[in-house]
């Protein structure tokens, strides 16, 4: 299975939209959305932004959404620690966030003061079980820290191990099923940090993916039934640059490297 997350394109917050340059980044991701294949199924935010980041595409496709509340974007106030005043959750200062080991823990960190002052601990438990919902209307269900997959794809390494299968350019697996989520970097990565169990904390502070980038987990199923995820590609900007189009620094606190 092959799941695509799309950040929304630059955003206009106060309206809740894209920008002029957003709706240029779009038309440039529409593009490449359209000539995508063997999509299951397109899920969006409910935020305007999400939702005109993918309507282009949905309509060249003529394709329909699915809006999950829970993949709106993962804002939820919290006390900022030096000002008291309330703080989006995942925008820590480093400062903060490195002074505390349970931050980079899977479970512990949302045991702190910071996360319980926005109940931080419900909203992610959300996310989780949205997602894990989601995957189970395919047949990957989770259990422990990996999905059992109710019909797997026939992996010629289960039964005979190939030496360096692995290693081949090309697997020819027949199944790539895949999904599509529009949303936001914060949830994203509370998305990701579920799947590949880890604590959101190290995503939230120490990745930036840019308006309108792709990025790209697969299930890997080495053994027949069960199936972990992995990132193939994060925060992919191809279309952006065979555009001519700058890449926003929307969200973050650098300048973003251009390459045209």
């Amino acid at each position: 299975m092959r799941l695509i997350f799309i950040r929304h394109g630059d955003p206009n917050y106060q309206k809740d939209t894209v920008t002029e340059k957003g709706q240029r980044e779009v038309d440039a991701l529409t593009l490449r959305v359209t000539k995508w294949k063997n999509i299951k199924a397109f899920y969006t935010s409910p935020l305007g932004r999400a939702q005109a980041t993918i309507a282009p595409s949905l309509k060249k496709l003529n394709r329909s959404q699915e809006t999950l509340p829970w993949l709106q974007e993962f804002n939820y106030p919290v006390k900022d620690p030096e000002t008291g005043l309330d703080h989006i959750m995942w925008d820590m200062k480093p400062e903060y966030f490195t002074k505390n080991e349970d931050f980079f823990h899977k479970d512990l960190w949302m045991k702190s003061d910071y996360i319980k002052s926005g109940n931080g601990e419900k909203y992610y438990k959300m996310v989780c079980d949205g997602i894990d919902e989601v995957l189970s209307r395919y047949g990957y269900t989770r259990q422990g820290m990996m999905y059992k997959v109710e019909n797997p794809v026939p992996n010629p390494n289960w039964k005979n191990p190939i030496p360096n299968w692995h290693l081949t350019s090309v697997k020819n697996l027949t199944d790539e099923t895949t999904l599509v989520f529009t949303c936001h970097l914060g949830v994203m990565f509370a998305i990701m940090s579920h799947l590949l169990n880890m604590s959101p904390m190290q995503l939230w502070q120490g990745f930036y993916v840019a308006p309108t980038s792709i990025t790209i987990l697969n299930s890997e199923e080495r053994t027949e039934g069960s199936a972990y995820f992995r990132v193939e590609r994060l925060g992919d900007t191809n279309h952006l640059n065979e555009a001519g189009e700058k890449i926003s620094s929307s969200g973050y606190f650098s300048d973003v490297l251009q390459e045209n």
